[in-house]
């Protein structure tokens, strides 16, 4: 396979012409595979009517993503018809001819299965050994869930977003990113949330870990540098008229929003800041069903804060060894 990174060009391409309907995980979010390049060495090629993805990361992040489908109008009359059956045999032959065994990563429940049964039809002699990693399950909620926040369930939520309210009463409130000229608001929260983290003592970050957040920091700024080609949503909180809170989101599918990017400034994040915004988000992001938050990468403070909203599904991901 041609395997390259992908470009602003190939995303024009691939944006209106990715089968999105069944998409849940994060990974298959067209802006997420351009933003973690660098991050995953991720290199893709677009054969016989399917997008394919290499990941080089971690051993449960190295191997081929699941091939993703394209759309049939967008197609020639030569790529219309090919099937997964054809898709994996290109990518047994690409592992062949690069001298790595074929191994997957990232993949769901539903897509792990779909492979197994072309294995197991059309290429018995590929053994798959597949594992899973607590670490890589996708969080996925009820967008009206938590824009309502109703019942015992989410008392402790409520709570937080009405002790935000008092505080700031008549003194804060939430644009949108679709509505508002905000990027500049938004870079700016995630360059004061990046100086709070290094400058914390509470926080130990380790030089892997500042290279992470500074790769994040780029991936922030390199979003909303193209946010209508990617047609980005989020938005910005504020109180007493300076943002304090930022939030970043695309689109995985017609009802599945992927949340990349949540910021909050310490003094607002104590008072409620980051439900506040949360809550502000969910509500005004009413045509998507699903809201997928991501992972926590075994992050305990992380995973704590994901768990606490209760979500609807943790997609598990799927890797071969």
């Amino acid at each position: 396979m041609n395997w390259s990174i992908l470009t602003l060009k190939d995303f024009h391409c691939l944006k209106d012409c990715l089968l999105s309907s069944d998409l849940e995980g994060s990974d298959t979010s067209l802006v997420n595979i351009f933003l973690l390049q660098k991050k995953y060495d991720t290199k893709t090629a677009i054969e016989k009517g399917f997008l394919f993805r290499y990941y080089t990361g971690a051993e449960n992040r190295t191997g081929y993503g699941f091939p993703l489908k394209l759309c049939d109008s967008k197609l020639s009359e030569a790529d219309k018809n090919h099937t997964l059956t054809e898709a994996i045999s290109l990518i047994i032959e690409d592992a062949k001819l690069m001298g790595r065994k074929v191994k997957f990563c990232l993949l769901s429940e539903s897509q792990k299965n779909q492979i197994d049964s072309v294995l197991k039809s059309d290429f018995p002699e590929i053994k798959i050994d597949w594992q899973t990693n607590r670490d890589d399950c996708d969080y996925i909620y009820l967008r009206q869930n938590l824009a309502a926040l109703q019942g015992k369930t989410y008392h402790k939520k409520k709570n937080h977003v009405s002790r935000f309210q008092r505080i700031y009463e008549g003194n804060w409130e939430f644009r949108s990113l679709n509505l508002c000229a905000i990027s500049e608001d938004m870079i700016f929260v995630a360059e004061k949330w990046l100086e709070e983290r290094f400058a914390s003592n509470e926080i130990e970050t380790s030089e892997a870990d500042k290279k992470i957040l500074l790769l994040e920091h780029e991936m922030i700024k390199t979003a909303l540098e193209n946010k209508e080609d990617f047609a980005l949503d989020g938005g910005v909180l504020y109180t007493n008229g300076k943002p304090v809170a930022m939030t970043l989101a695309s689109r995985i599918s017609e009802k599945m929003l992927d949340v990349h990017f949540e910021k909050c400034l310490s003094e607002a994040a104590a008072n409620g800041a980051y439900a506040a915004i949360n809550w502000c988000f969910a509500s005004s992001a009413d045509s998507y069903e699903f809201l997928n938050r991501e992972e926590d990468m075994g992050v305990e403070g992380l995973r704590k804060a994901k768990l606490s909203y209760h979500p609807d599904n943790l997609l598990e991901k799927f890797y071969s060894v």
